[in-house]
């Protein structure tokens, strides 16, 4: 695994230099079963998990060549210009973006304070928050409001709130873009298993993993909002996918062995820990240098009306 962060760290690195272009909230859970099966999609203090979401805004990075898609840069540059991503987690896509466009400010929210409160950018601040209260700034307030990989955490009936929220607070004529995976295809034996596993598990808890690639379709219904864009790009998992599908299938299996997800998930399926933990050591590797599983990003992105 750390031949392959270091891959990722000098091939996205080197891109990024070449180019002008992870967090999670959730409200309070009164279920401990619900908590502790919410747990391993939240961003924490454990250094692997950081390390797995910086990786992960790496790679996002990469495979679109930029940080965002809505067409803002001018303005960025411009300065004053005032951003907002809400469920920041350790601040990554902030910071990277704070450091770039010193002239315009950032803000970040997340239910928890994982992100840097002492060293970090001056025009960068973060708010300690849930979002599913609503969204702690007033209306009109922000040029751009960005929200990424939530689709563990928002509930089926949540979506419409909380694109609501970041509509409420994006001035006229200002952008939204929402980020996230849709499930792999051409998956093989073990992949497959492995998403019904989260699939139905997000389901308990009132996730529904089917609505992410209608997302467009859920922002064209609010009011104020004009086209909504899709910006998606398609990558194999594992090494048939070169260095980019080693480095996701690195983050895939650091997720699912974690030690909260490999104490949560086993019960659930009546296997033990170890038979869990060999699938993704073991079974999953093999199985991805046979197949060839593509897995989509997509930024669902659109302009507030003037």
């Amino acid at each position: 695994m750390g031949n392959n962060k270091s891959i990722l760290k000098r091939t996205l690195s080197n891109s990024s230099k070449k180019n002008n272009n992870s967090r999670h909230s959730v409200s309070e859970i009164q279920n401990s079963d619900e908590e502790r099966e919410l747990k391993y999609h939240l961003s924490n203090h454990d250094e692997e998990d950081l390390d797995r979401q910086h990786l992960n805004h790496f790679f996002r990075r990469y495979m679109f060549q930029s940080n965002f898609s809505v067409p803002i840069e001018e303005r960025l540059i411009q300065g004053e210009c005032k951003v907002l991503d809400v469920g920041c987690g350790p601040g990554t896509w902030l910071l990277d973006l704070a450091s770039k466009y010193e002239s315009s400010y950032f803000f970040g929210l997340d239910i928890k304070p994982v992100y840097p409160n002492e060293i970090k950018p001056e025009n960068l601040e973060f708010y300690e928050a849930d979002m599913f209260n609503g969204l702690p700034f007033p209306d009109n307030e922000f040029d751009f409001v960005h929200q990424e990989t939530m689709s563990f955490i928002v509930k089926a009936d949540q979506w419409n709130y909380v694109i609501s929220e970041l509509i409420r607070v994006t001035k006229p004529g200002g952008f939204i873009e929402i980020v996230e995976f849709i499930s792999a295809k051409d998956n093989g034996t073990v992949l497959t298993n492995m998403y019904k596993t989260h699939f139905d598990l997000c389901l308990q808890r009132g996730v529904d993993m089917s609505l992410i690639p209608n997302l467009d379709t859920m922002i064209e219904l609010h009011q104020n909002i004009t086209q909504v864009h899709r910006d998606e790009r398609t990558f194999i998992i594992g090494p048939n996918g070169g260095k980019a599908g080693l480095v996701i299938q690195d983050i895939i299996t650091t997720f699912n062995t974690s030690d909260l997800a490999a104490d949560d998930i086993p019960p659930k399926k009546g296997i033990s820990k170890e038979e869990f933990m060999n699938i993704f050591l073991n079974d999953f590797k093999n199985e991805l240098k046979v197949t060839k599983p593509k897995l989509n990003i997509c930024r669902f992105w659109a302009q507030k009306n003037a």
